[in-house]
């Protein structure tokens, strides 16, 4: 009887790490699909800023000659500088 109870304990146990385990793995993998995501996300909230800011450089200049306005030297300084 102690040896039945012995074994039912230790398949409890095995199956409670497994299962802790692989939801573990699933948590980092779910992290890190969402970390991918942003940062892909981020990049392309980039390239748009950088695109808007060289059309409005355009307009700007094409509107207003005597100005000389460089934002696209702005924005690409705005987003070199290392984040604090």
């Amino acid at each position: 009887m102690l040896e039945i109870i012995d074994d039912l304990f230790s398949e409890i146990v095995i199956g409670l790490v497994m299962g802790s385990g692989g939801a573990l793995l699933a948590y980092f993998k779910k992290l890190s699909n969402t970390q991918k995501n942003l940062c892909s996300e981020i990049q392309q909230l980039r390239k748009a800023l950088i695109i808007l800011a060289t059309a409005l450089d355009r307009q700007s200049n094409r509107l207003h000659e005597e100005a000389d306005s460089d934002l696209e030297d702005l924005v690409s300084k705005v987003l070199d500088k290392p984040s604090e």
